[in-house]
């Protein structure tokens, strides 16, 4: 288990770089709490397939949705959960991998169009060295899957 620790030394904003299907996403860094492996959770019967159920986490639920699927991509129904905080509320994410974290100096922020923008839950394309992720709004994320779960 991974803890994500806000630093003070930087005021350049920092992505979490994951892999979904293929496909590489990002989170800013300070919506990230904290990396988990993946672990069984129990299923809530009626919920959509892309809320995988619920985790206990040290004593809190946690819902836990499958990013691949709640984006219509092919995941590896093994991984990793990324835990996201927005407005007071925590979600676990599955991804298939966390890649790596990259720094704004690394990266230029580019928006995209509504098309692309996977219902809201796309909110940019964060373009670096090593390749381009799509940004995923962690609110938009949050409000979705917590307004079904």
């Amino acid at each position: 288990m991974a803890s994500i620790e806000p630093t003070t030394d930087s005021v350049a904003p920092r992505y979490l770089l994951v892999q979904v299907g293929g496909q590489r996403f990002a989170w800013e860094l300070a919506q990230v709490r904290e990396i988990i492996p993946a672990r069984n959770v129990t299923r809530l019967p009626g919920s959509p397939a892309w809320v995988l159920g619920l985790l206990n986490l040290r004593g809190t639920v946690l819902t836990v949705t499958d990013l691949g699927v709640r984006l219509g991509l092919e995941s590896t129904g093994a991984g990793t959960v990324v835990v996201v905080e927005s407005e007071g509320r925590a979600l676990g994410v599955r991804v298939d991998a966390v890649l790596s974290v990259a720094t704004a100096a690394q990266a230029e922020l580019e928006p995209v169009d509504a098309a692309r923008a996977a219902e809201g839950l796309v909110s940019g394309m964060v373009r670096m060295a090593t390749g381009p992720a799509a940004l995923i709004d962690a609110t938009a994320l949050c409000r979705s899957v917590l307004a079904t779960a």
